[in-house]
């Protein structure tokens, strides 16, 4: 596997591990391949766009696929792809 773009540095706050249970690298392994989970048509557009362009790129991952109601993960790489954070969505 291998990115289609850059991650940066890596922030993953200890909210995330604790609510996730584990360390989301298999999410990040997502995002990073361009597999965005449940993003908008609007959301994708973007993200083509900061594909291209070198400009912020975010993906949304449910935290329990088997209950949608325990809420998402979301995954953002900053304009210029210096970052990637994962925050929990509110």
């Amino acid at each position: 596997m291998r990115a289609n773009f850059l991650l940066g540095e890596l922030h993953i706050p200890a909210a995330v591990k604790r609510k996730l249970g584990r360390t989301p690298l298999d999410l990040i392994a997502r995002h990073a391949v361009n597999e965005h989970g449940y993003i908008t048509h609007e959301e994708c557009e973007r993200n083509i766009y900061g594909w291209m362009n070198a400009g912020p790129i975010m993906s949304r991952y449910f935290i329990d696929p088997t209950n949608p109601r325990a809420g998402n993960v979301v995954i953002v790489t900053d304009d210029g792809w210096l970052n990637t954070t994962v925050r929990l969505e509110k």
